[in-house]
């Protein structure tokens, strides 16, 4: 049995906590021969609870049928593990980064993200920030990462959304769950054009806890964490501290002192975070995004700053317009890979979209 398989069967399995799968490797040296222990074995295990050795007890015995569920759950999502060359570098050098994330949509690398983040109950004016910034800092070509909730998240995502951005939602739930259940439309628009991401595998139901757990691979996937409205208890400010642990730029924007909305980001400017203005004050984390005045394709060098990948697919769109099922058929590629790649070339302004699916060359 190959160990990403194992990881990813103990995973779907339940065992979720990235530090116990981190025990359970030390333990054995590889995940494959966690799922042949003995009970004995798992029971001299330290490091674990009661609950989790019961858990890897049952994941043993039903093994063959885990296994069976791992390979069709790898059909339907794409899975990056630790163990991957193309798990996100960002987050792979969090302390306790999971050890495996699903995927929904089309994931890249290949651009630098903010984290936005803020309160449920948003006043009008976070809302209209949130959105604002999502809408600048896109057009800029960074990419938005946010958690899909009410307020503050679901404006940086649709703002992010109505100017075609690049928008990454992290889940507290199962990769399929969509929660909250008024978010189906924004969580399906994500999914088209952006990529929604979890720890957690399918049927996994959202528990109080996964949340903050969830906040910090939103700081994990982004250089920075842009807390725009937050009071003095928001989950937003434990994000927060996770960008702070990661050694993550943290901005806020200030608010009115009489308002409870913003004693939590006033707060964090007052103990040392970034406060933004404008646009430009986020910018100073991303020096390559802001001391740039041109596209990467008017600087007469873009064919350099491209990979191979993004080169083949740039080759083939000049030759004239392409639709993307084309694409898909003379790349030899997955539709979640060529989407991809598209959508790291249109954010670097190389080509553009036109009605049918249908690509051109700016």
């Amino acid at each position: 049995m190959k160990e990403r398989d194992a990881l990813i069967a103990l995973s779907l399995a339940g065992c979720h906590y990235s530090q116990s799968l981190t025990v359970l490797r030390e333990y054995c040296n590889s995940f494959s021969e966690v799922l042949s222990l003995t009970e004995n074995q798992i029971e001299s295990i330290s490091g674990i609870g009661p609950q989790m050795k019961g858990l890897l007890s049952s994941c043993i015995k039903n093994r063959e049928e885990l296994l069976e569920t791992t390979f069709c759950v790898q059909d339907k999502f794409t899975i990056k593990t630790l163990l991957d060359e193309e798990y996100p570098e960002d987050l792979k050098h969090i302390f306790d980064p999971p050890w495996v994330i699903y995927i929904k949509g089309h994931f890249t690398n290949h651009m630098p993200f903010l984290g936005i983040v803020g309160a449920r109950r948003a006043t009008s004016y976070g809302v209209w920030a949130a959105d604002h910034f999502s809408r600048e800092l896109s057009n800029k070509g960074i990419g938005i990462v946010s958690g899909l909730a009410y307020g503050i998240d679901a404006a940086a995502h649709r703002g992010t959304l109505d100017v075609a951005g690049y928008t990454i939602g992290v889940l507290g739930g199962g990769i399929d769950g969509i929660y909250p259940a008024a978010h189906r439309s924004l969580y399906q628009q994500i999914e088209e054009s952006g990529a929604l991401v979890s720890e957690y595998g399918p049927g996994v139901q959202p528990q109080k806890h996964y949340f903050p757990a969830r906040n910090r691979i939103i700081s994990g996937l982004s250089r920075g964490v842009f807390v725009v409205e937050a009071g003095e208890k928001s989950g937003a400010l434990i994000t927060a501290d996770f960008a702070m642990e990661q050694g993550r730029e943290v901005f806020a924007l200030p608010g009115n002192v009489n308002q409870k909305a913003s004693a939590g980001t006033n707060r964090l400017i007052r103990d040392g975070a970034r406060m933004v203005l404008e646009t430009d004050d986020l910018l100073d984390a991303y020096p390559e995004v802001k001391h740039s005045t041109k596209t990467v394709r008017d600087s007469g060098e873009w064919r350099n700053q491209l990979s191979l990948a993004e080169l083949e697919v740039m080759d083939l769109i000049a030759e004239g317009p392409v639709q993307m099922e084309m694409l898909i058929y003379r790349l030899e590629k997955t539709v979640s890979e060529v989407s991809s790649l598209l959508t790291v070339l249109e954010l670097k302004g190389l080509i553009q979209q036109l009605p049918g699916k249908t690509f051109t060359v700016y």
